[in-house]
């Protein structure tokens, strides 16, 4: 098993509910690995922070997503953790 690195990041109660029952529907065996697929996947389908928005708003009119503040609050935390880790 190849080495890994433990990171903690925060979500909002509603995105985790949806990943929670993705989980308790089998369809991943856990949150982390849901996570990882989650990250995966965007790694292979990232162009650009410009195109990448205008995914996502057209996914957000087919299904209840949480709110642009929300997503907003979360990657701001995620770039500020991102960055304190290659600081250290």
């Amino acid at each position: 098993m190849s080495a890994t690195e433990k990171v903690s990041i925060r979500f909002p109660p509603a995105l985790m509910r949806e990943i929670d029952e993705l989980v308790e529907r089998g369809e991943f065996s856990s949150r982390s690995e849901f996570i990882k697929e989650a990250v995966r996947f965007f790694l292979l389908h990232y162009e650009s922070p410009e195109e990448l928005w205008e995914e996502y708003k057209l996914l957000a009119r087919s299904r209840k997503v949480p709110s642009e503040e929300e997503i907003e609050k979360l990657l701001e935390e995620v770039d500020e953790e991102w960055k304190r880790s290659r600081s250290s």
